[in-house]
């Protein structure tokens, strides 16, 4: 996990309506909204929220897979037609910098 993070330490859980950082510190309460959603949606908003850190550290290994398969097997990748290998790489950029406060 990045050590420099500038989010509450890694993993998040759900509390009851709660999200809390591993230090046990509220994250957020995706309940407390004035916005027309149902519990069901709530519950999916919760359950992805918790998952940011972790989702944050698998772009973080896969942009890092790429650059060594890029670095590593150059030819093979320019082949592989079947995957946007750019498209991917920009995409993973993008929602790391979100991600970390940058463009959005």
């Amino acid at each position: 996990m990045n050590t420099n993070a500038k989010h509450s330490p890694a993993p998040w859980r759900i509390d009851g309506e709660t999200i809390r950082a591993d230090n046990g510190w509220e994250v957020c309460n995706p309940y407390d909204t004035d916005a027309p959603t149902g519990l069901i949606e709530c519950g999916a908003n919760a359950a992805l929220i918790a998952s940011a850190p972790t989702m944050l550290e698998a772009l973080h290994y896969a942009a890092e897979l790429i650059q060594t398969a890029r670095k590593h097997f150059p030819k093979s990748l320019q082949h592989a037609h079947r995957f946007d290998l750019e498209n991917v790489c920009a995409t993973i950029g993008k929602a790391i910098a979100q991600a970390e406060g940058g463009a959005q």
